[in-house]
């Protein structure tokens, strides 16, 4: 068969893909890093504040900060919930990993049938955590901004 070697058959990467995925890398790194450096401006501005004696605007603040944070962090985790829902259910339909429409970024070795099968349960126990995780964080984002 086209498409094997000694250890079975391998899913090719996508280059562009790859590229693509290096991209959104290095972009995530540099607005991270742009966010971290804001983040400790806007703090030791507002620090020179508290430092005034108004800390209950302070400790506001921290909560609006921290509610957003968390509002952020639920939102990706809701997402990333939904994609491996859905590969679990492409998995699941096709009893392949990676499903053939997927795109890599590196050489996947492919697995069939009951490892398939024992990989979506995996993939759908993750899915549930972290939509669990993504309830959890927006119930705390609620409570954070209603008592700030």
């Amino acid at each position: 068969m086209a498409g094997q070697d000694l250890q079975g058959e391998v899913h090719r990467a996508d280059p562009a893909y790859r590229r693509q995925m290096q991209f959104v890398l290095v972009a995530t790194i540099v607005v991270g890093a742009a966010a971290i450096f804001a983040l400790q401006w806007w703090l030791r501005r507002l620090g020179a504040h508290a430092g005034a004696g108004d800390l209950l605007a302070y400790q506001g603040w921290l909560n609006r900060l921290l509610g957003g944070l968390c509002l952020v962090l639920a939102a990706s985790a809701a997402v990333f919930a939904a994609w491996l829902r859905s590969t679990a259910r492409d998995t699941a339909r096709e009893r392949r990993w990676p499903p053939s429409a997927m795109r890599t970024s590196a050489d996947v070795r492919v697995r069939y049938l009951t490892s398939a099968d024992a990989l979506v349960w995996q993939l759908r126990g993750g899915a549930i955590v972290l939509a669990v995780m993504a309830l959890l964080l927006g119930a705390w984002a609620v409570w954070l901004f209603r008592i700030g």
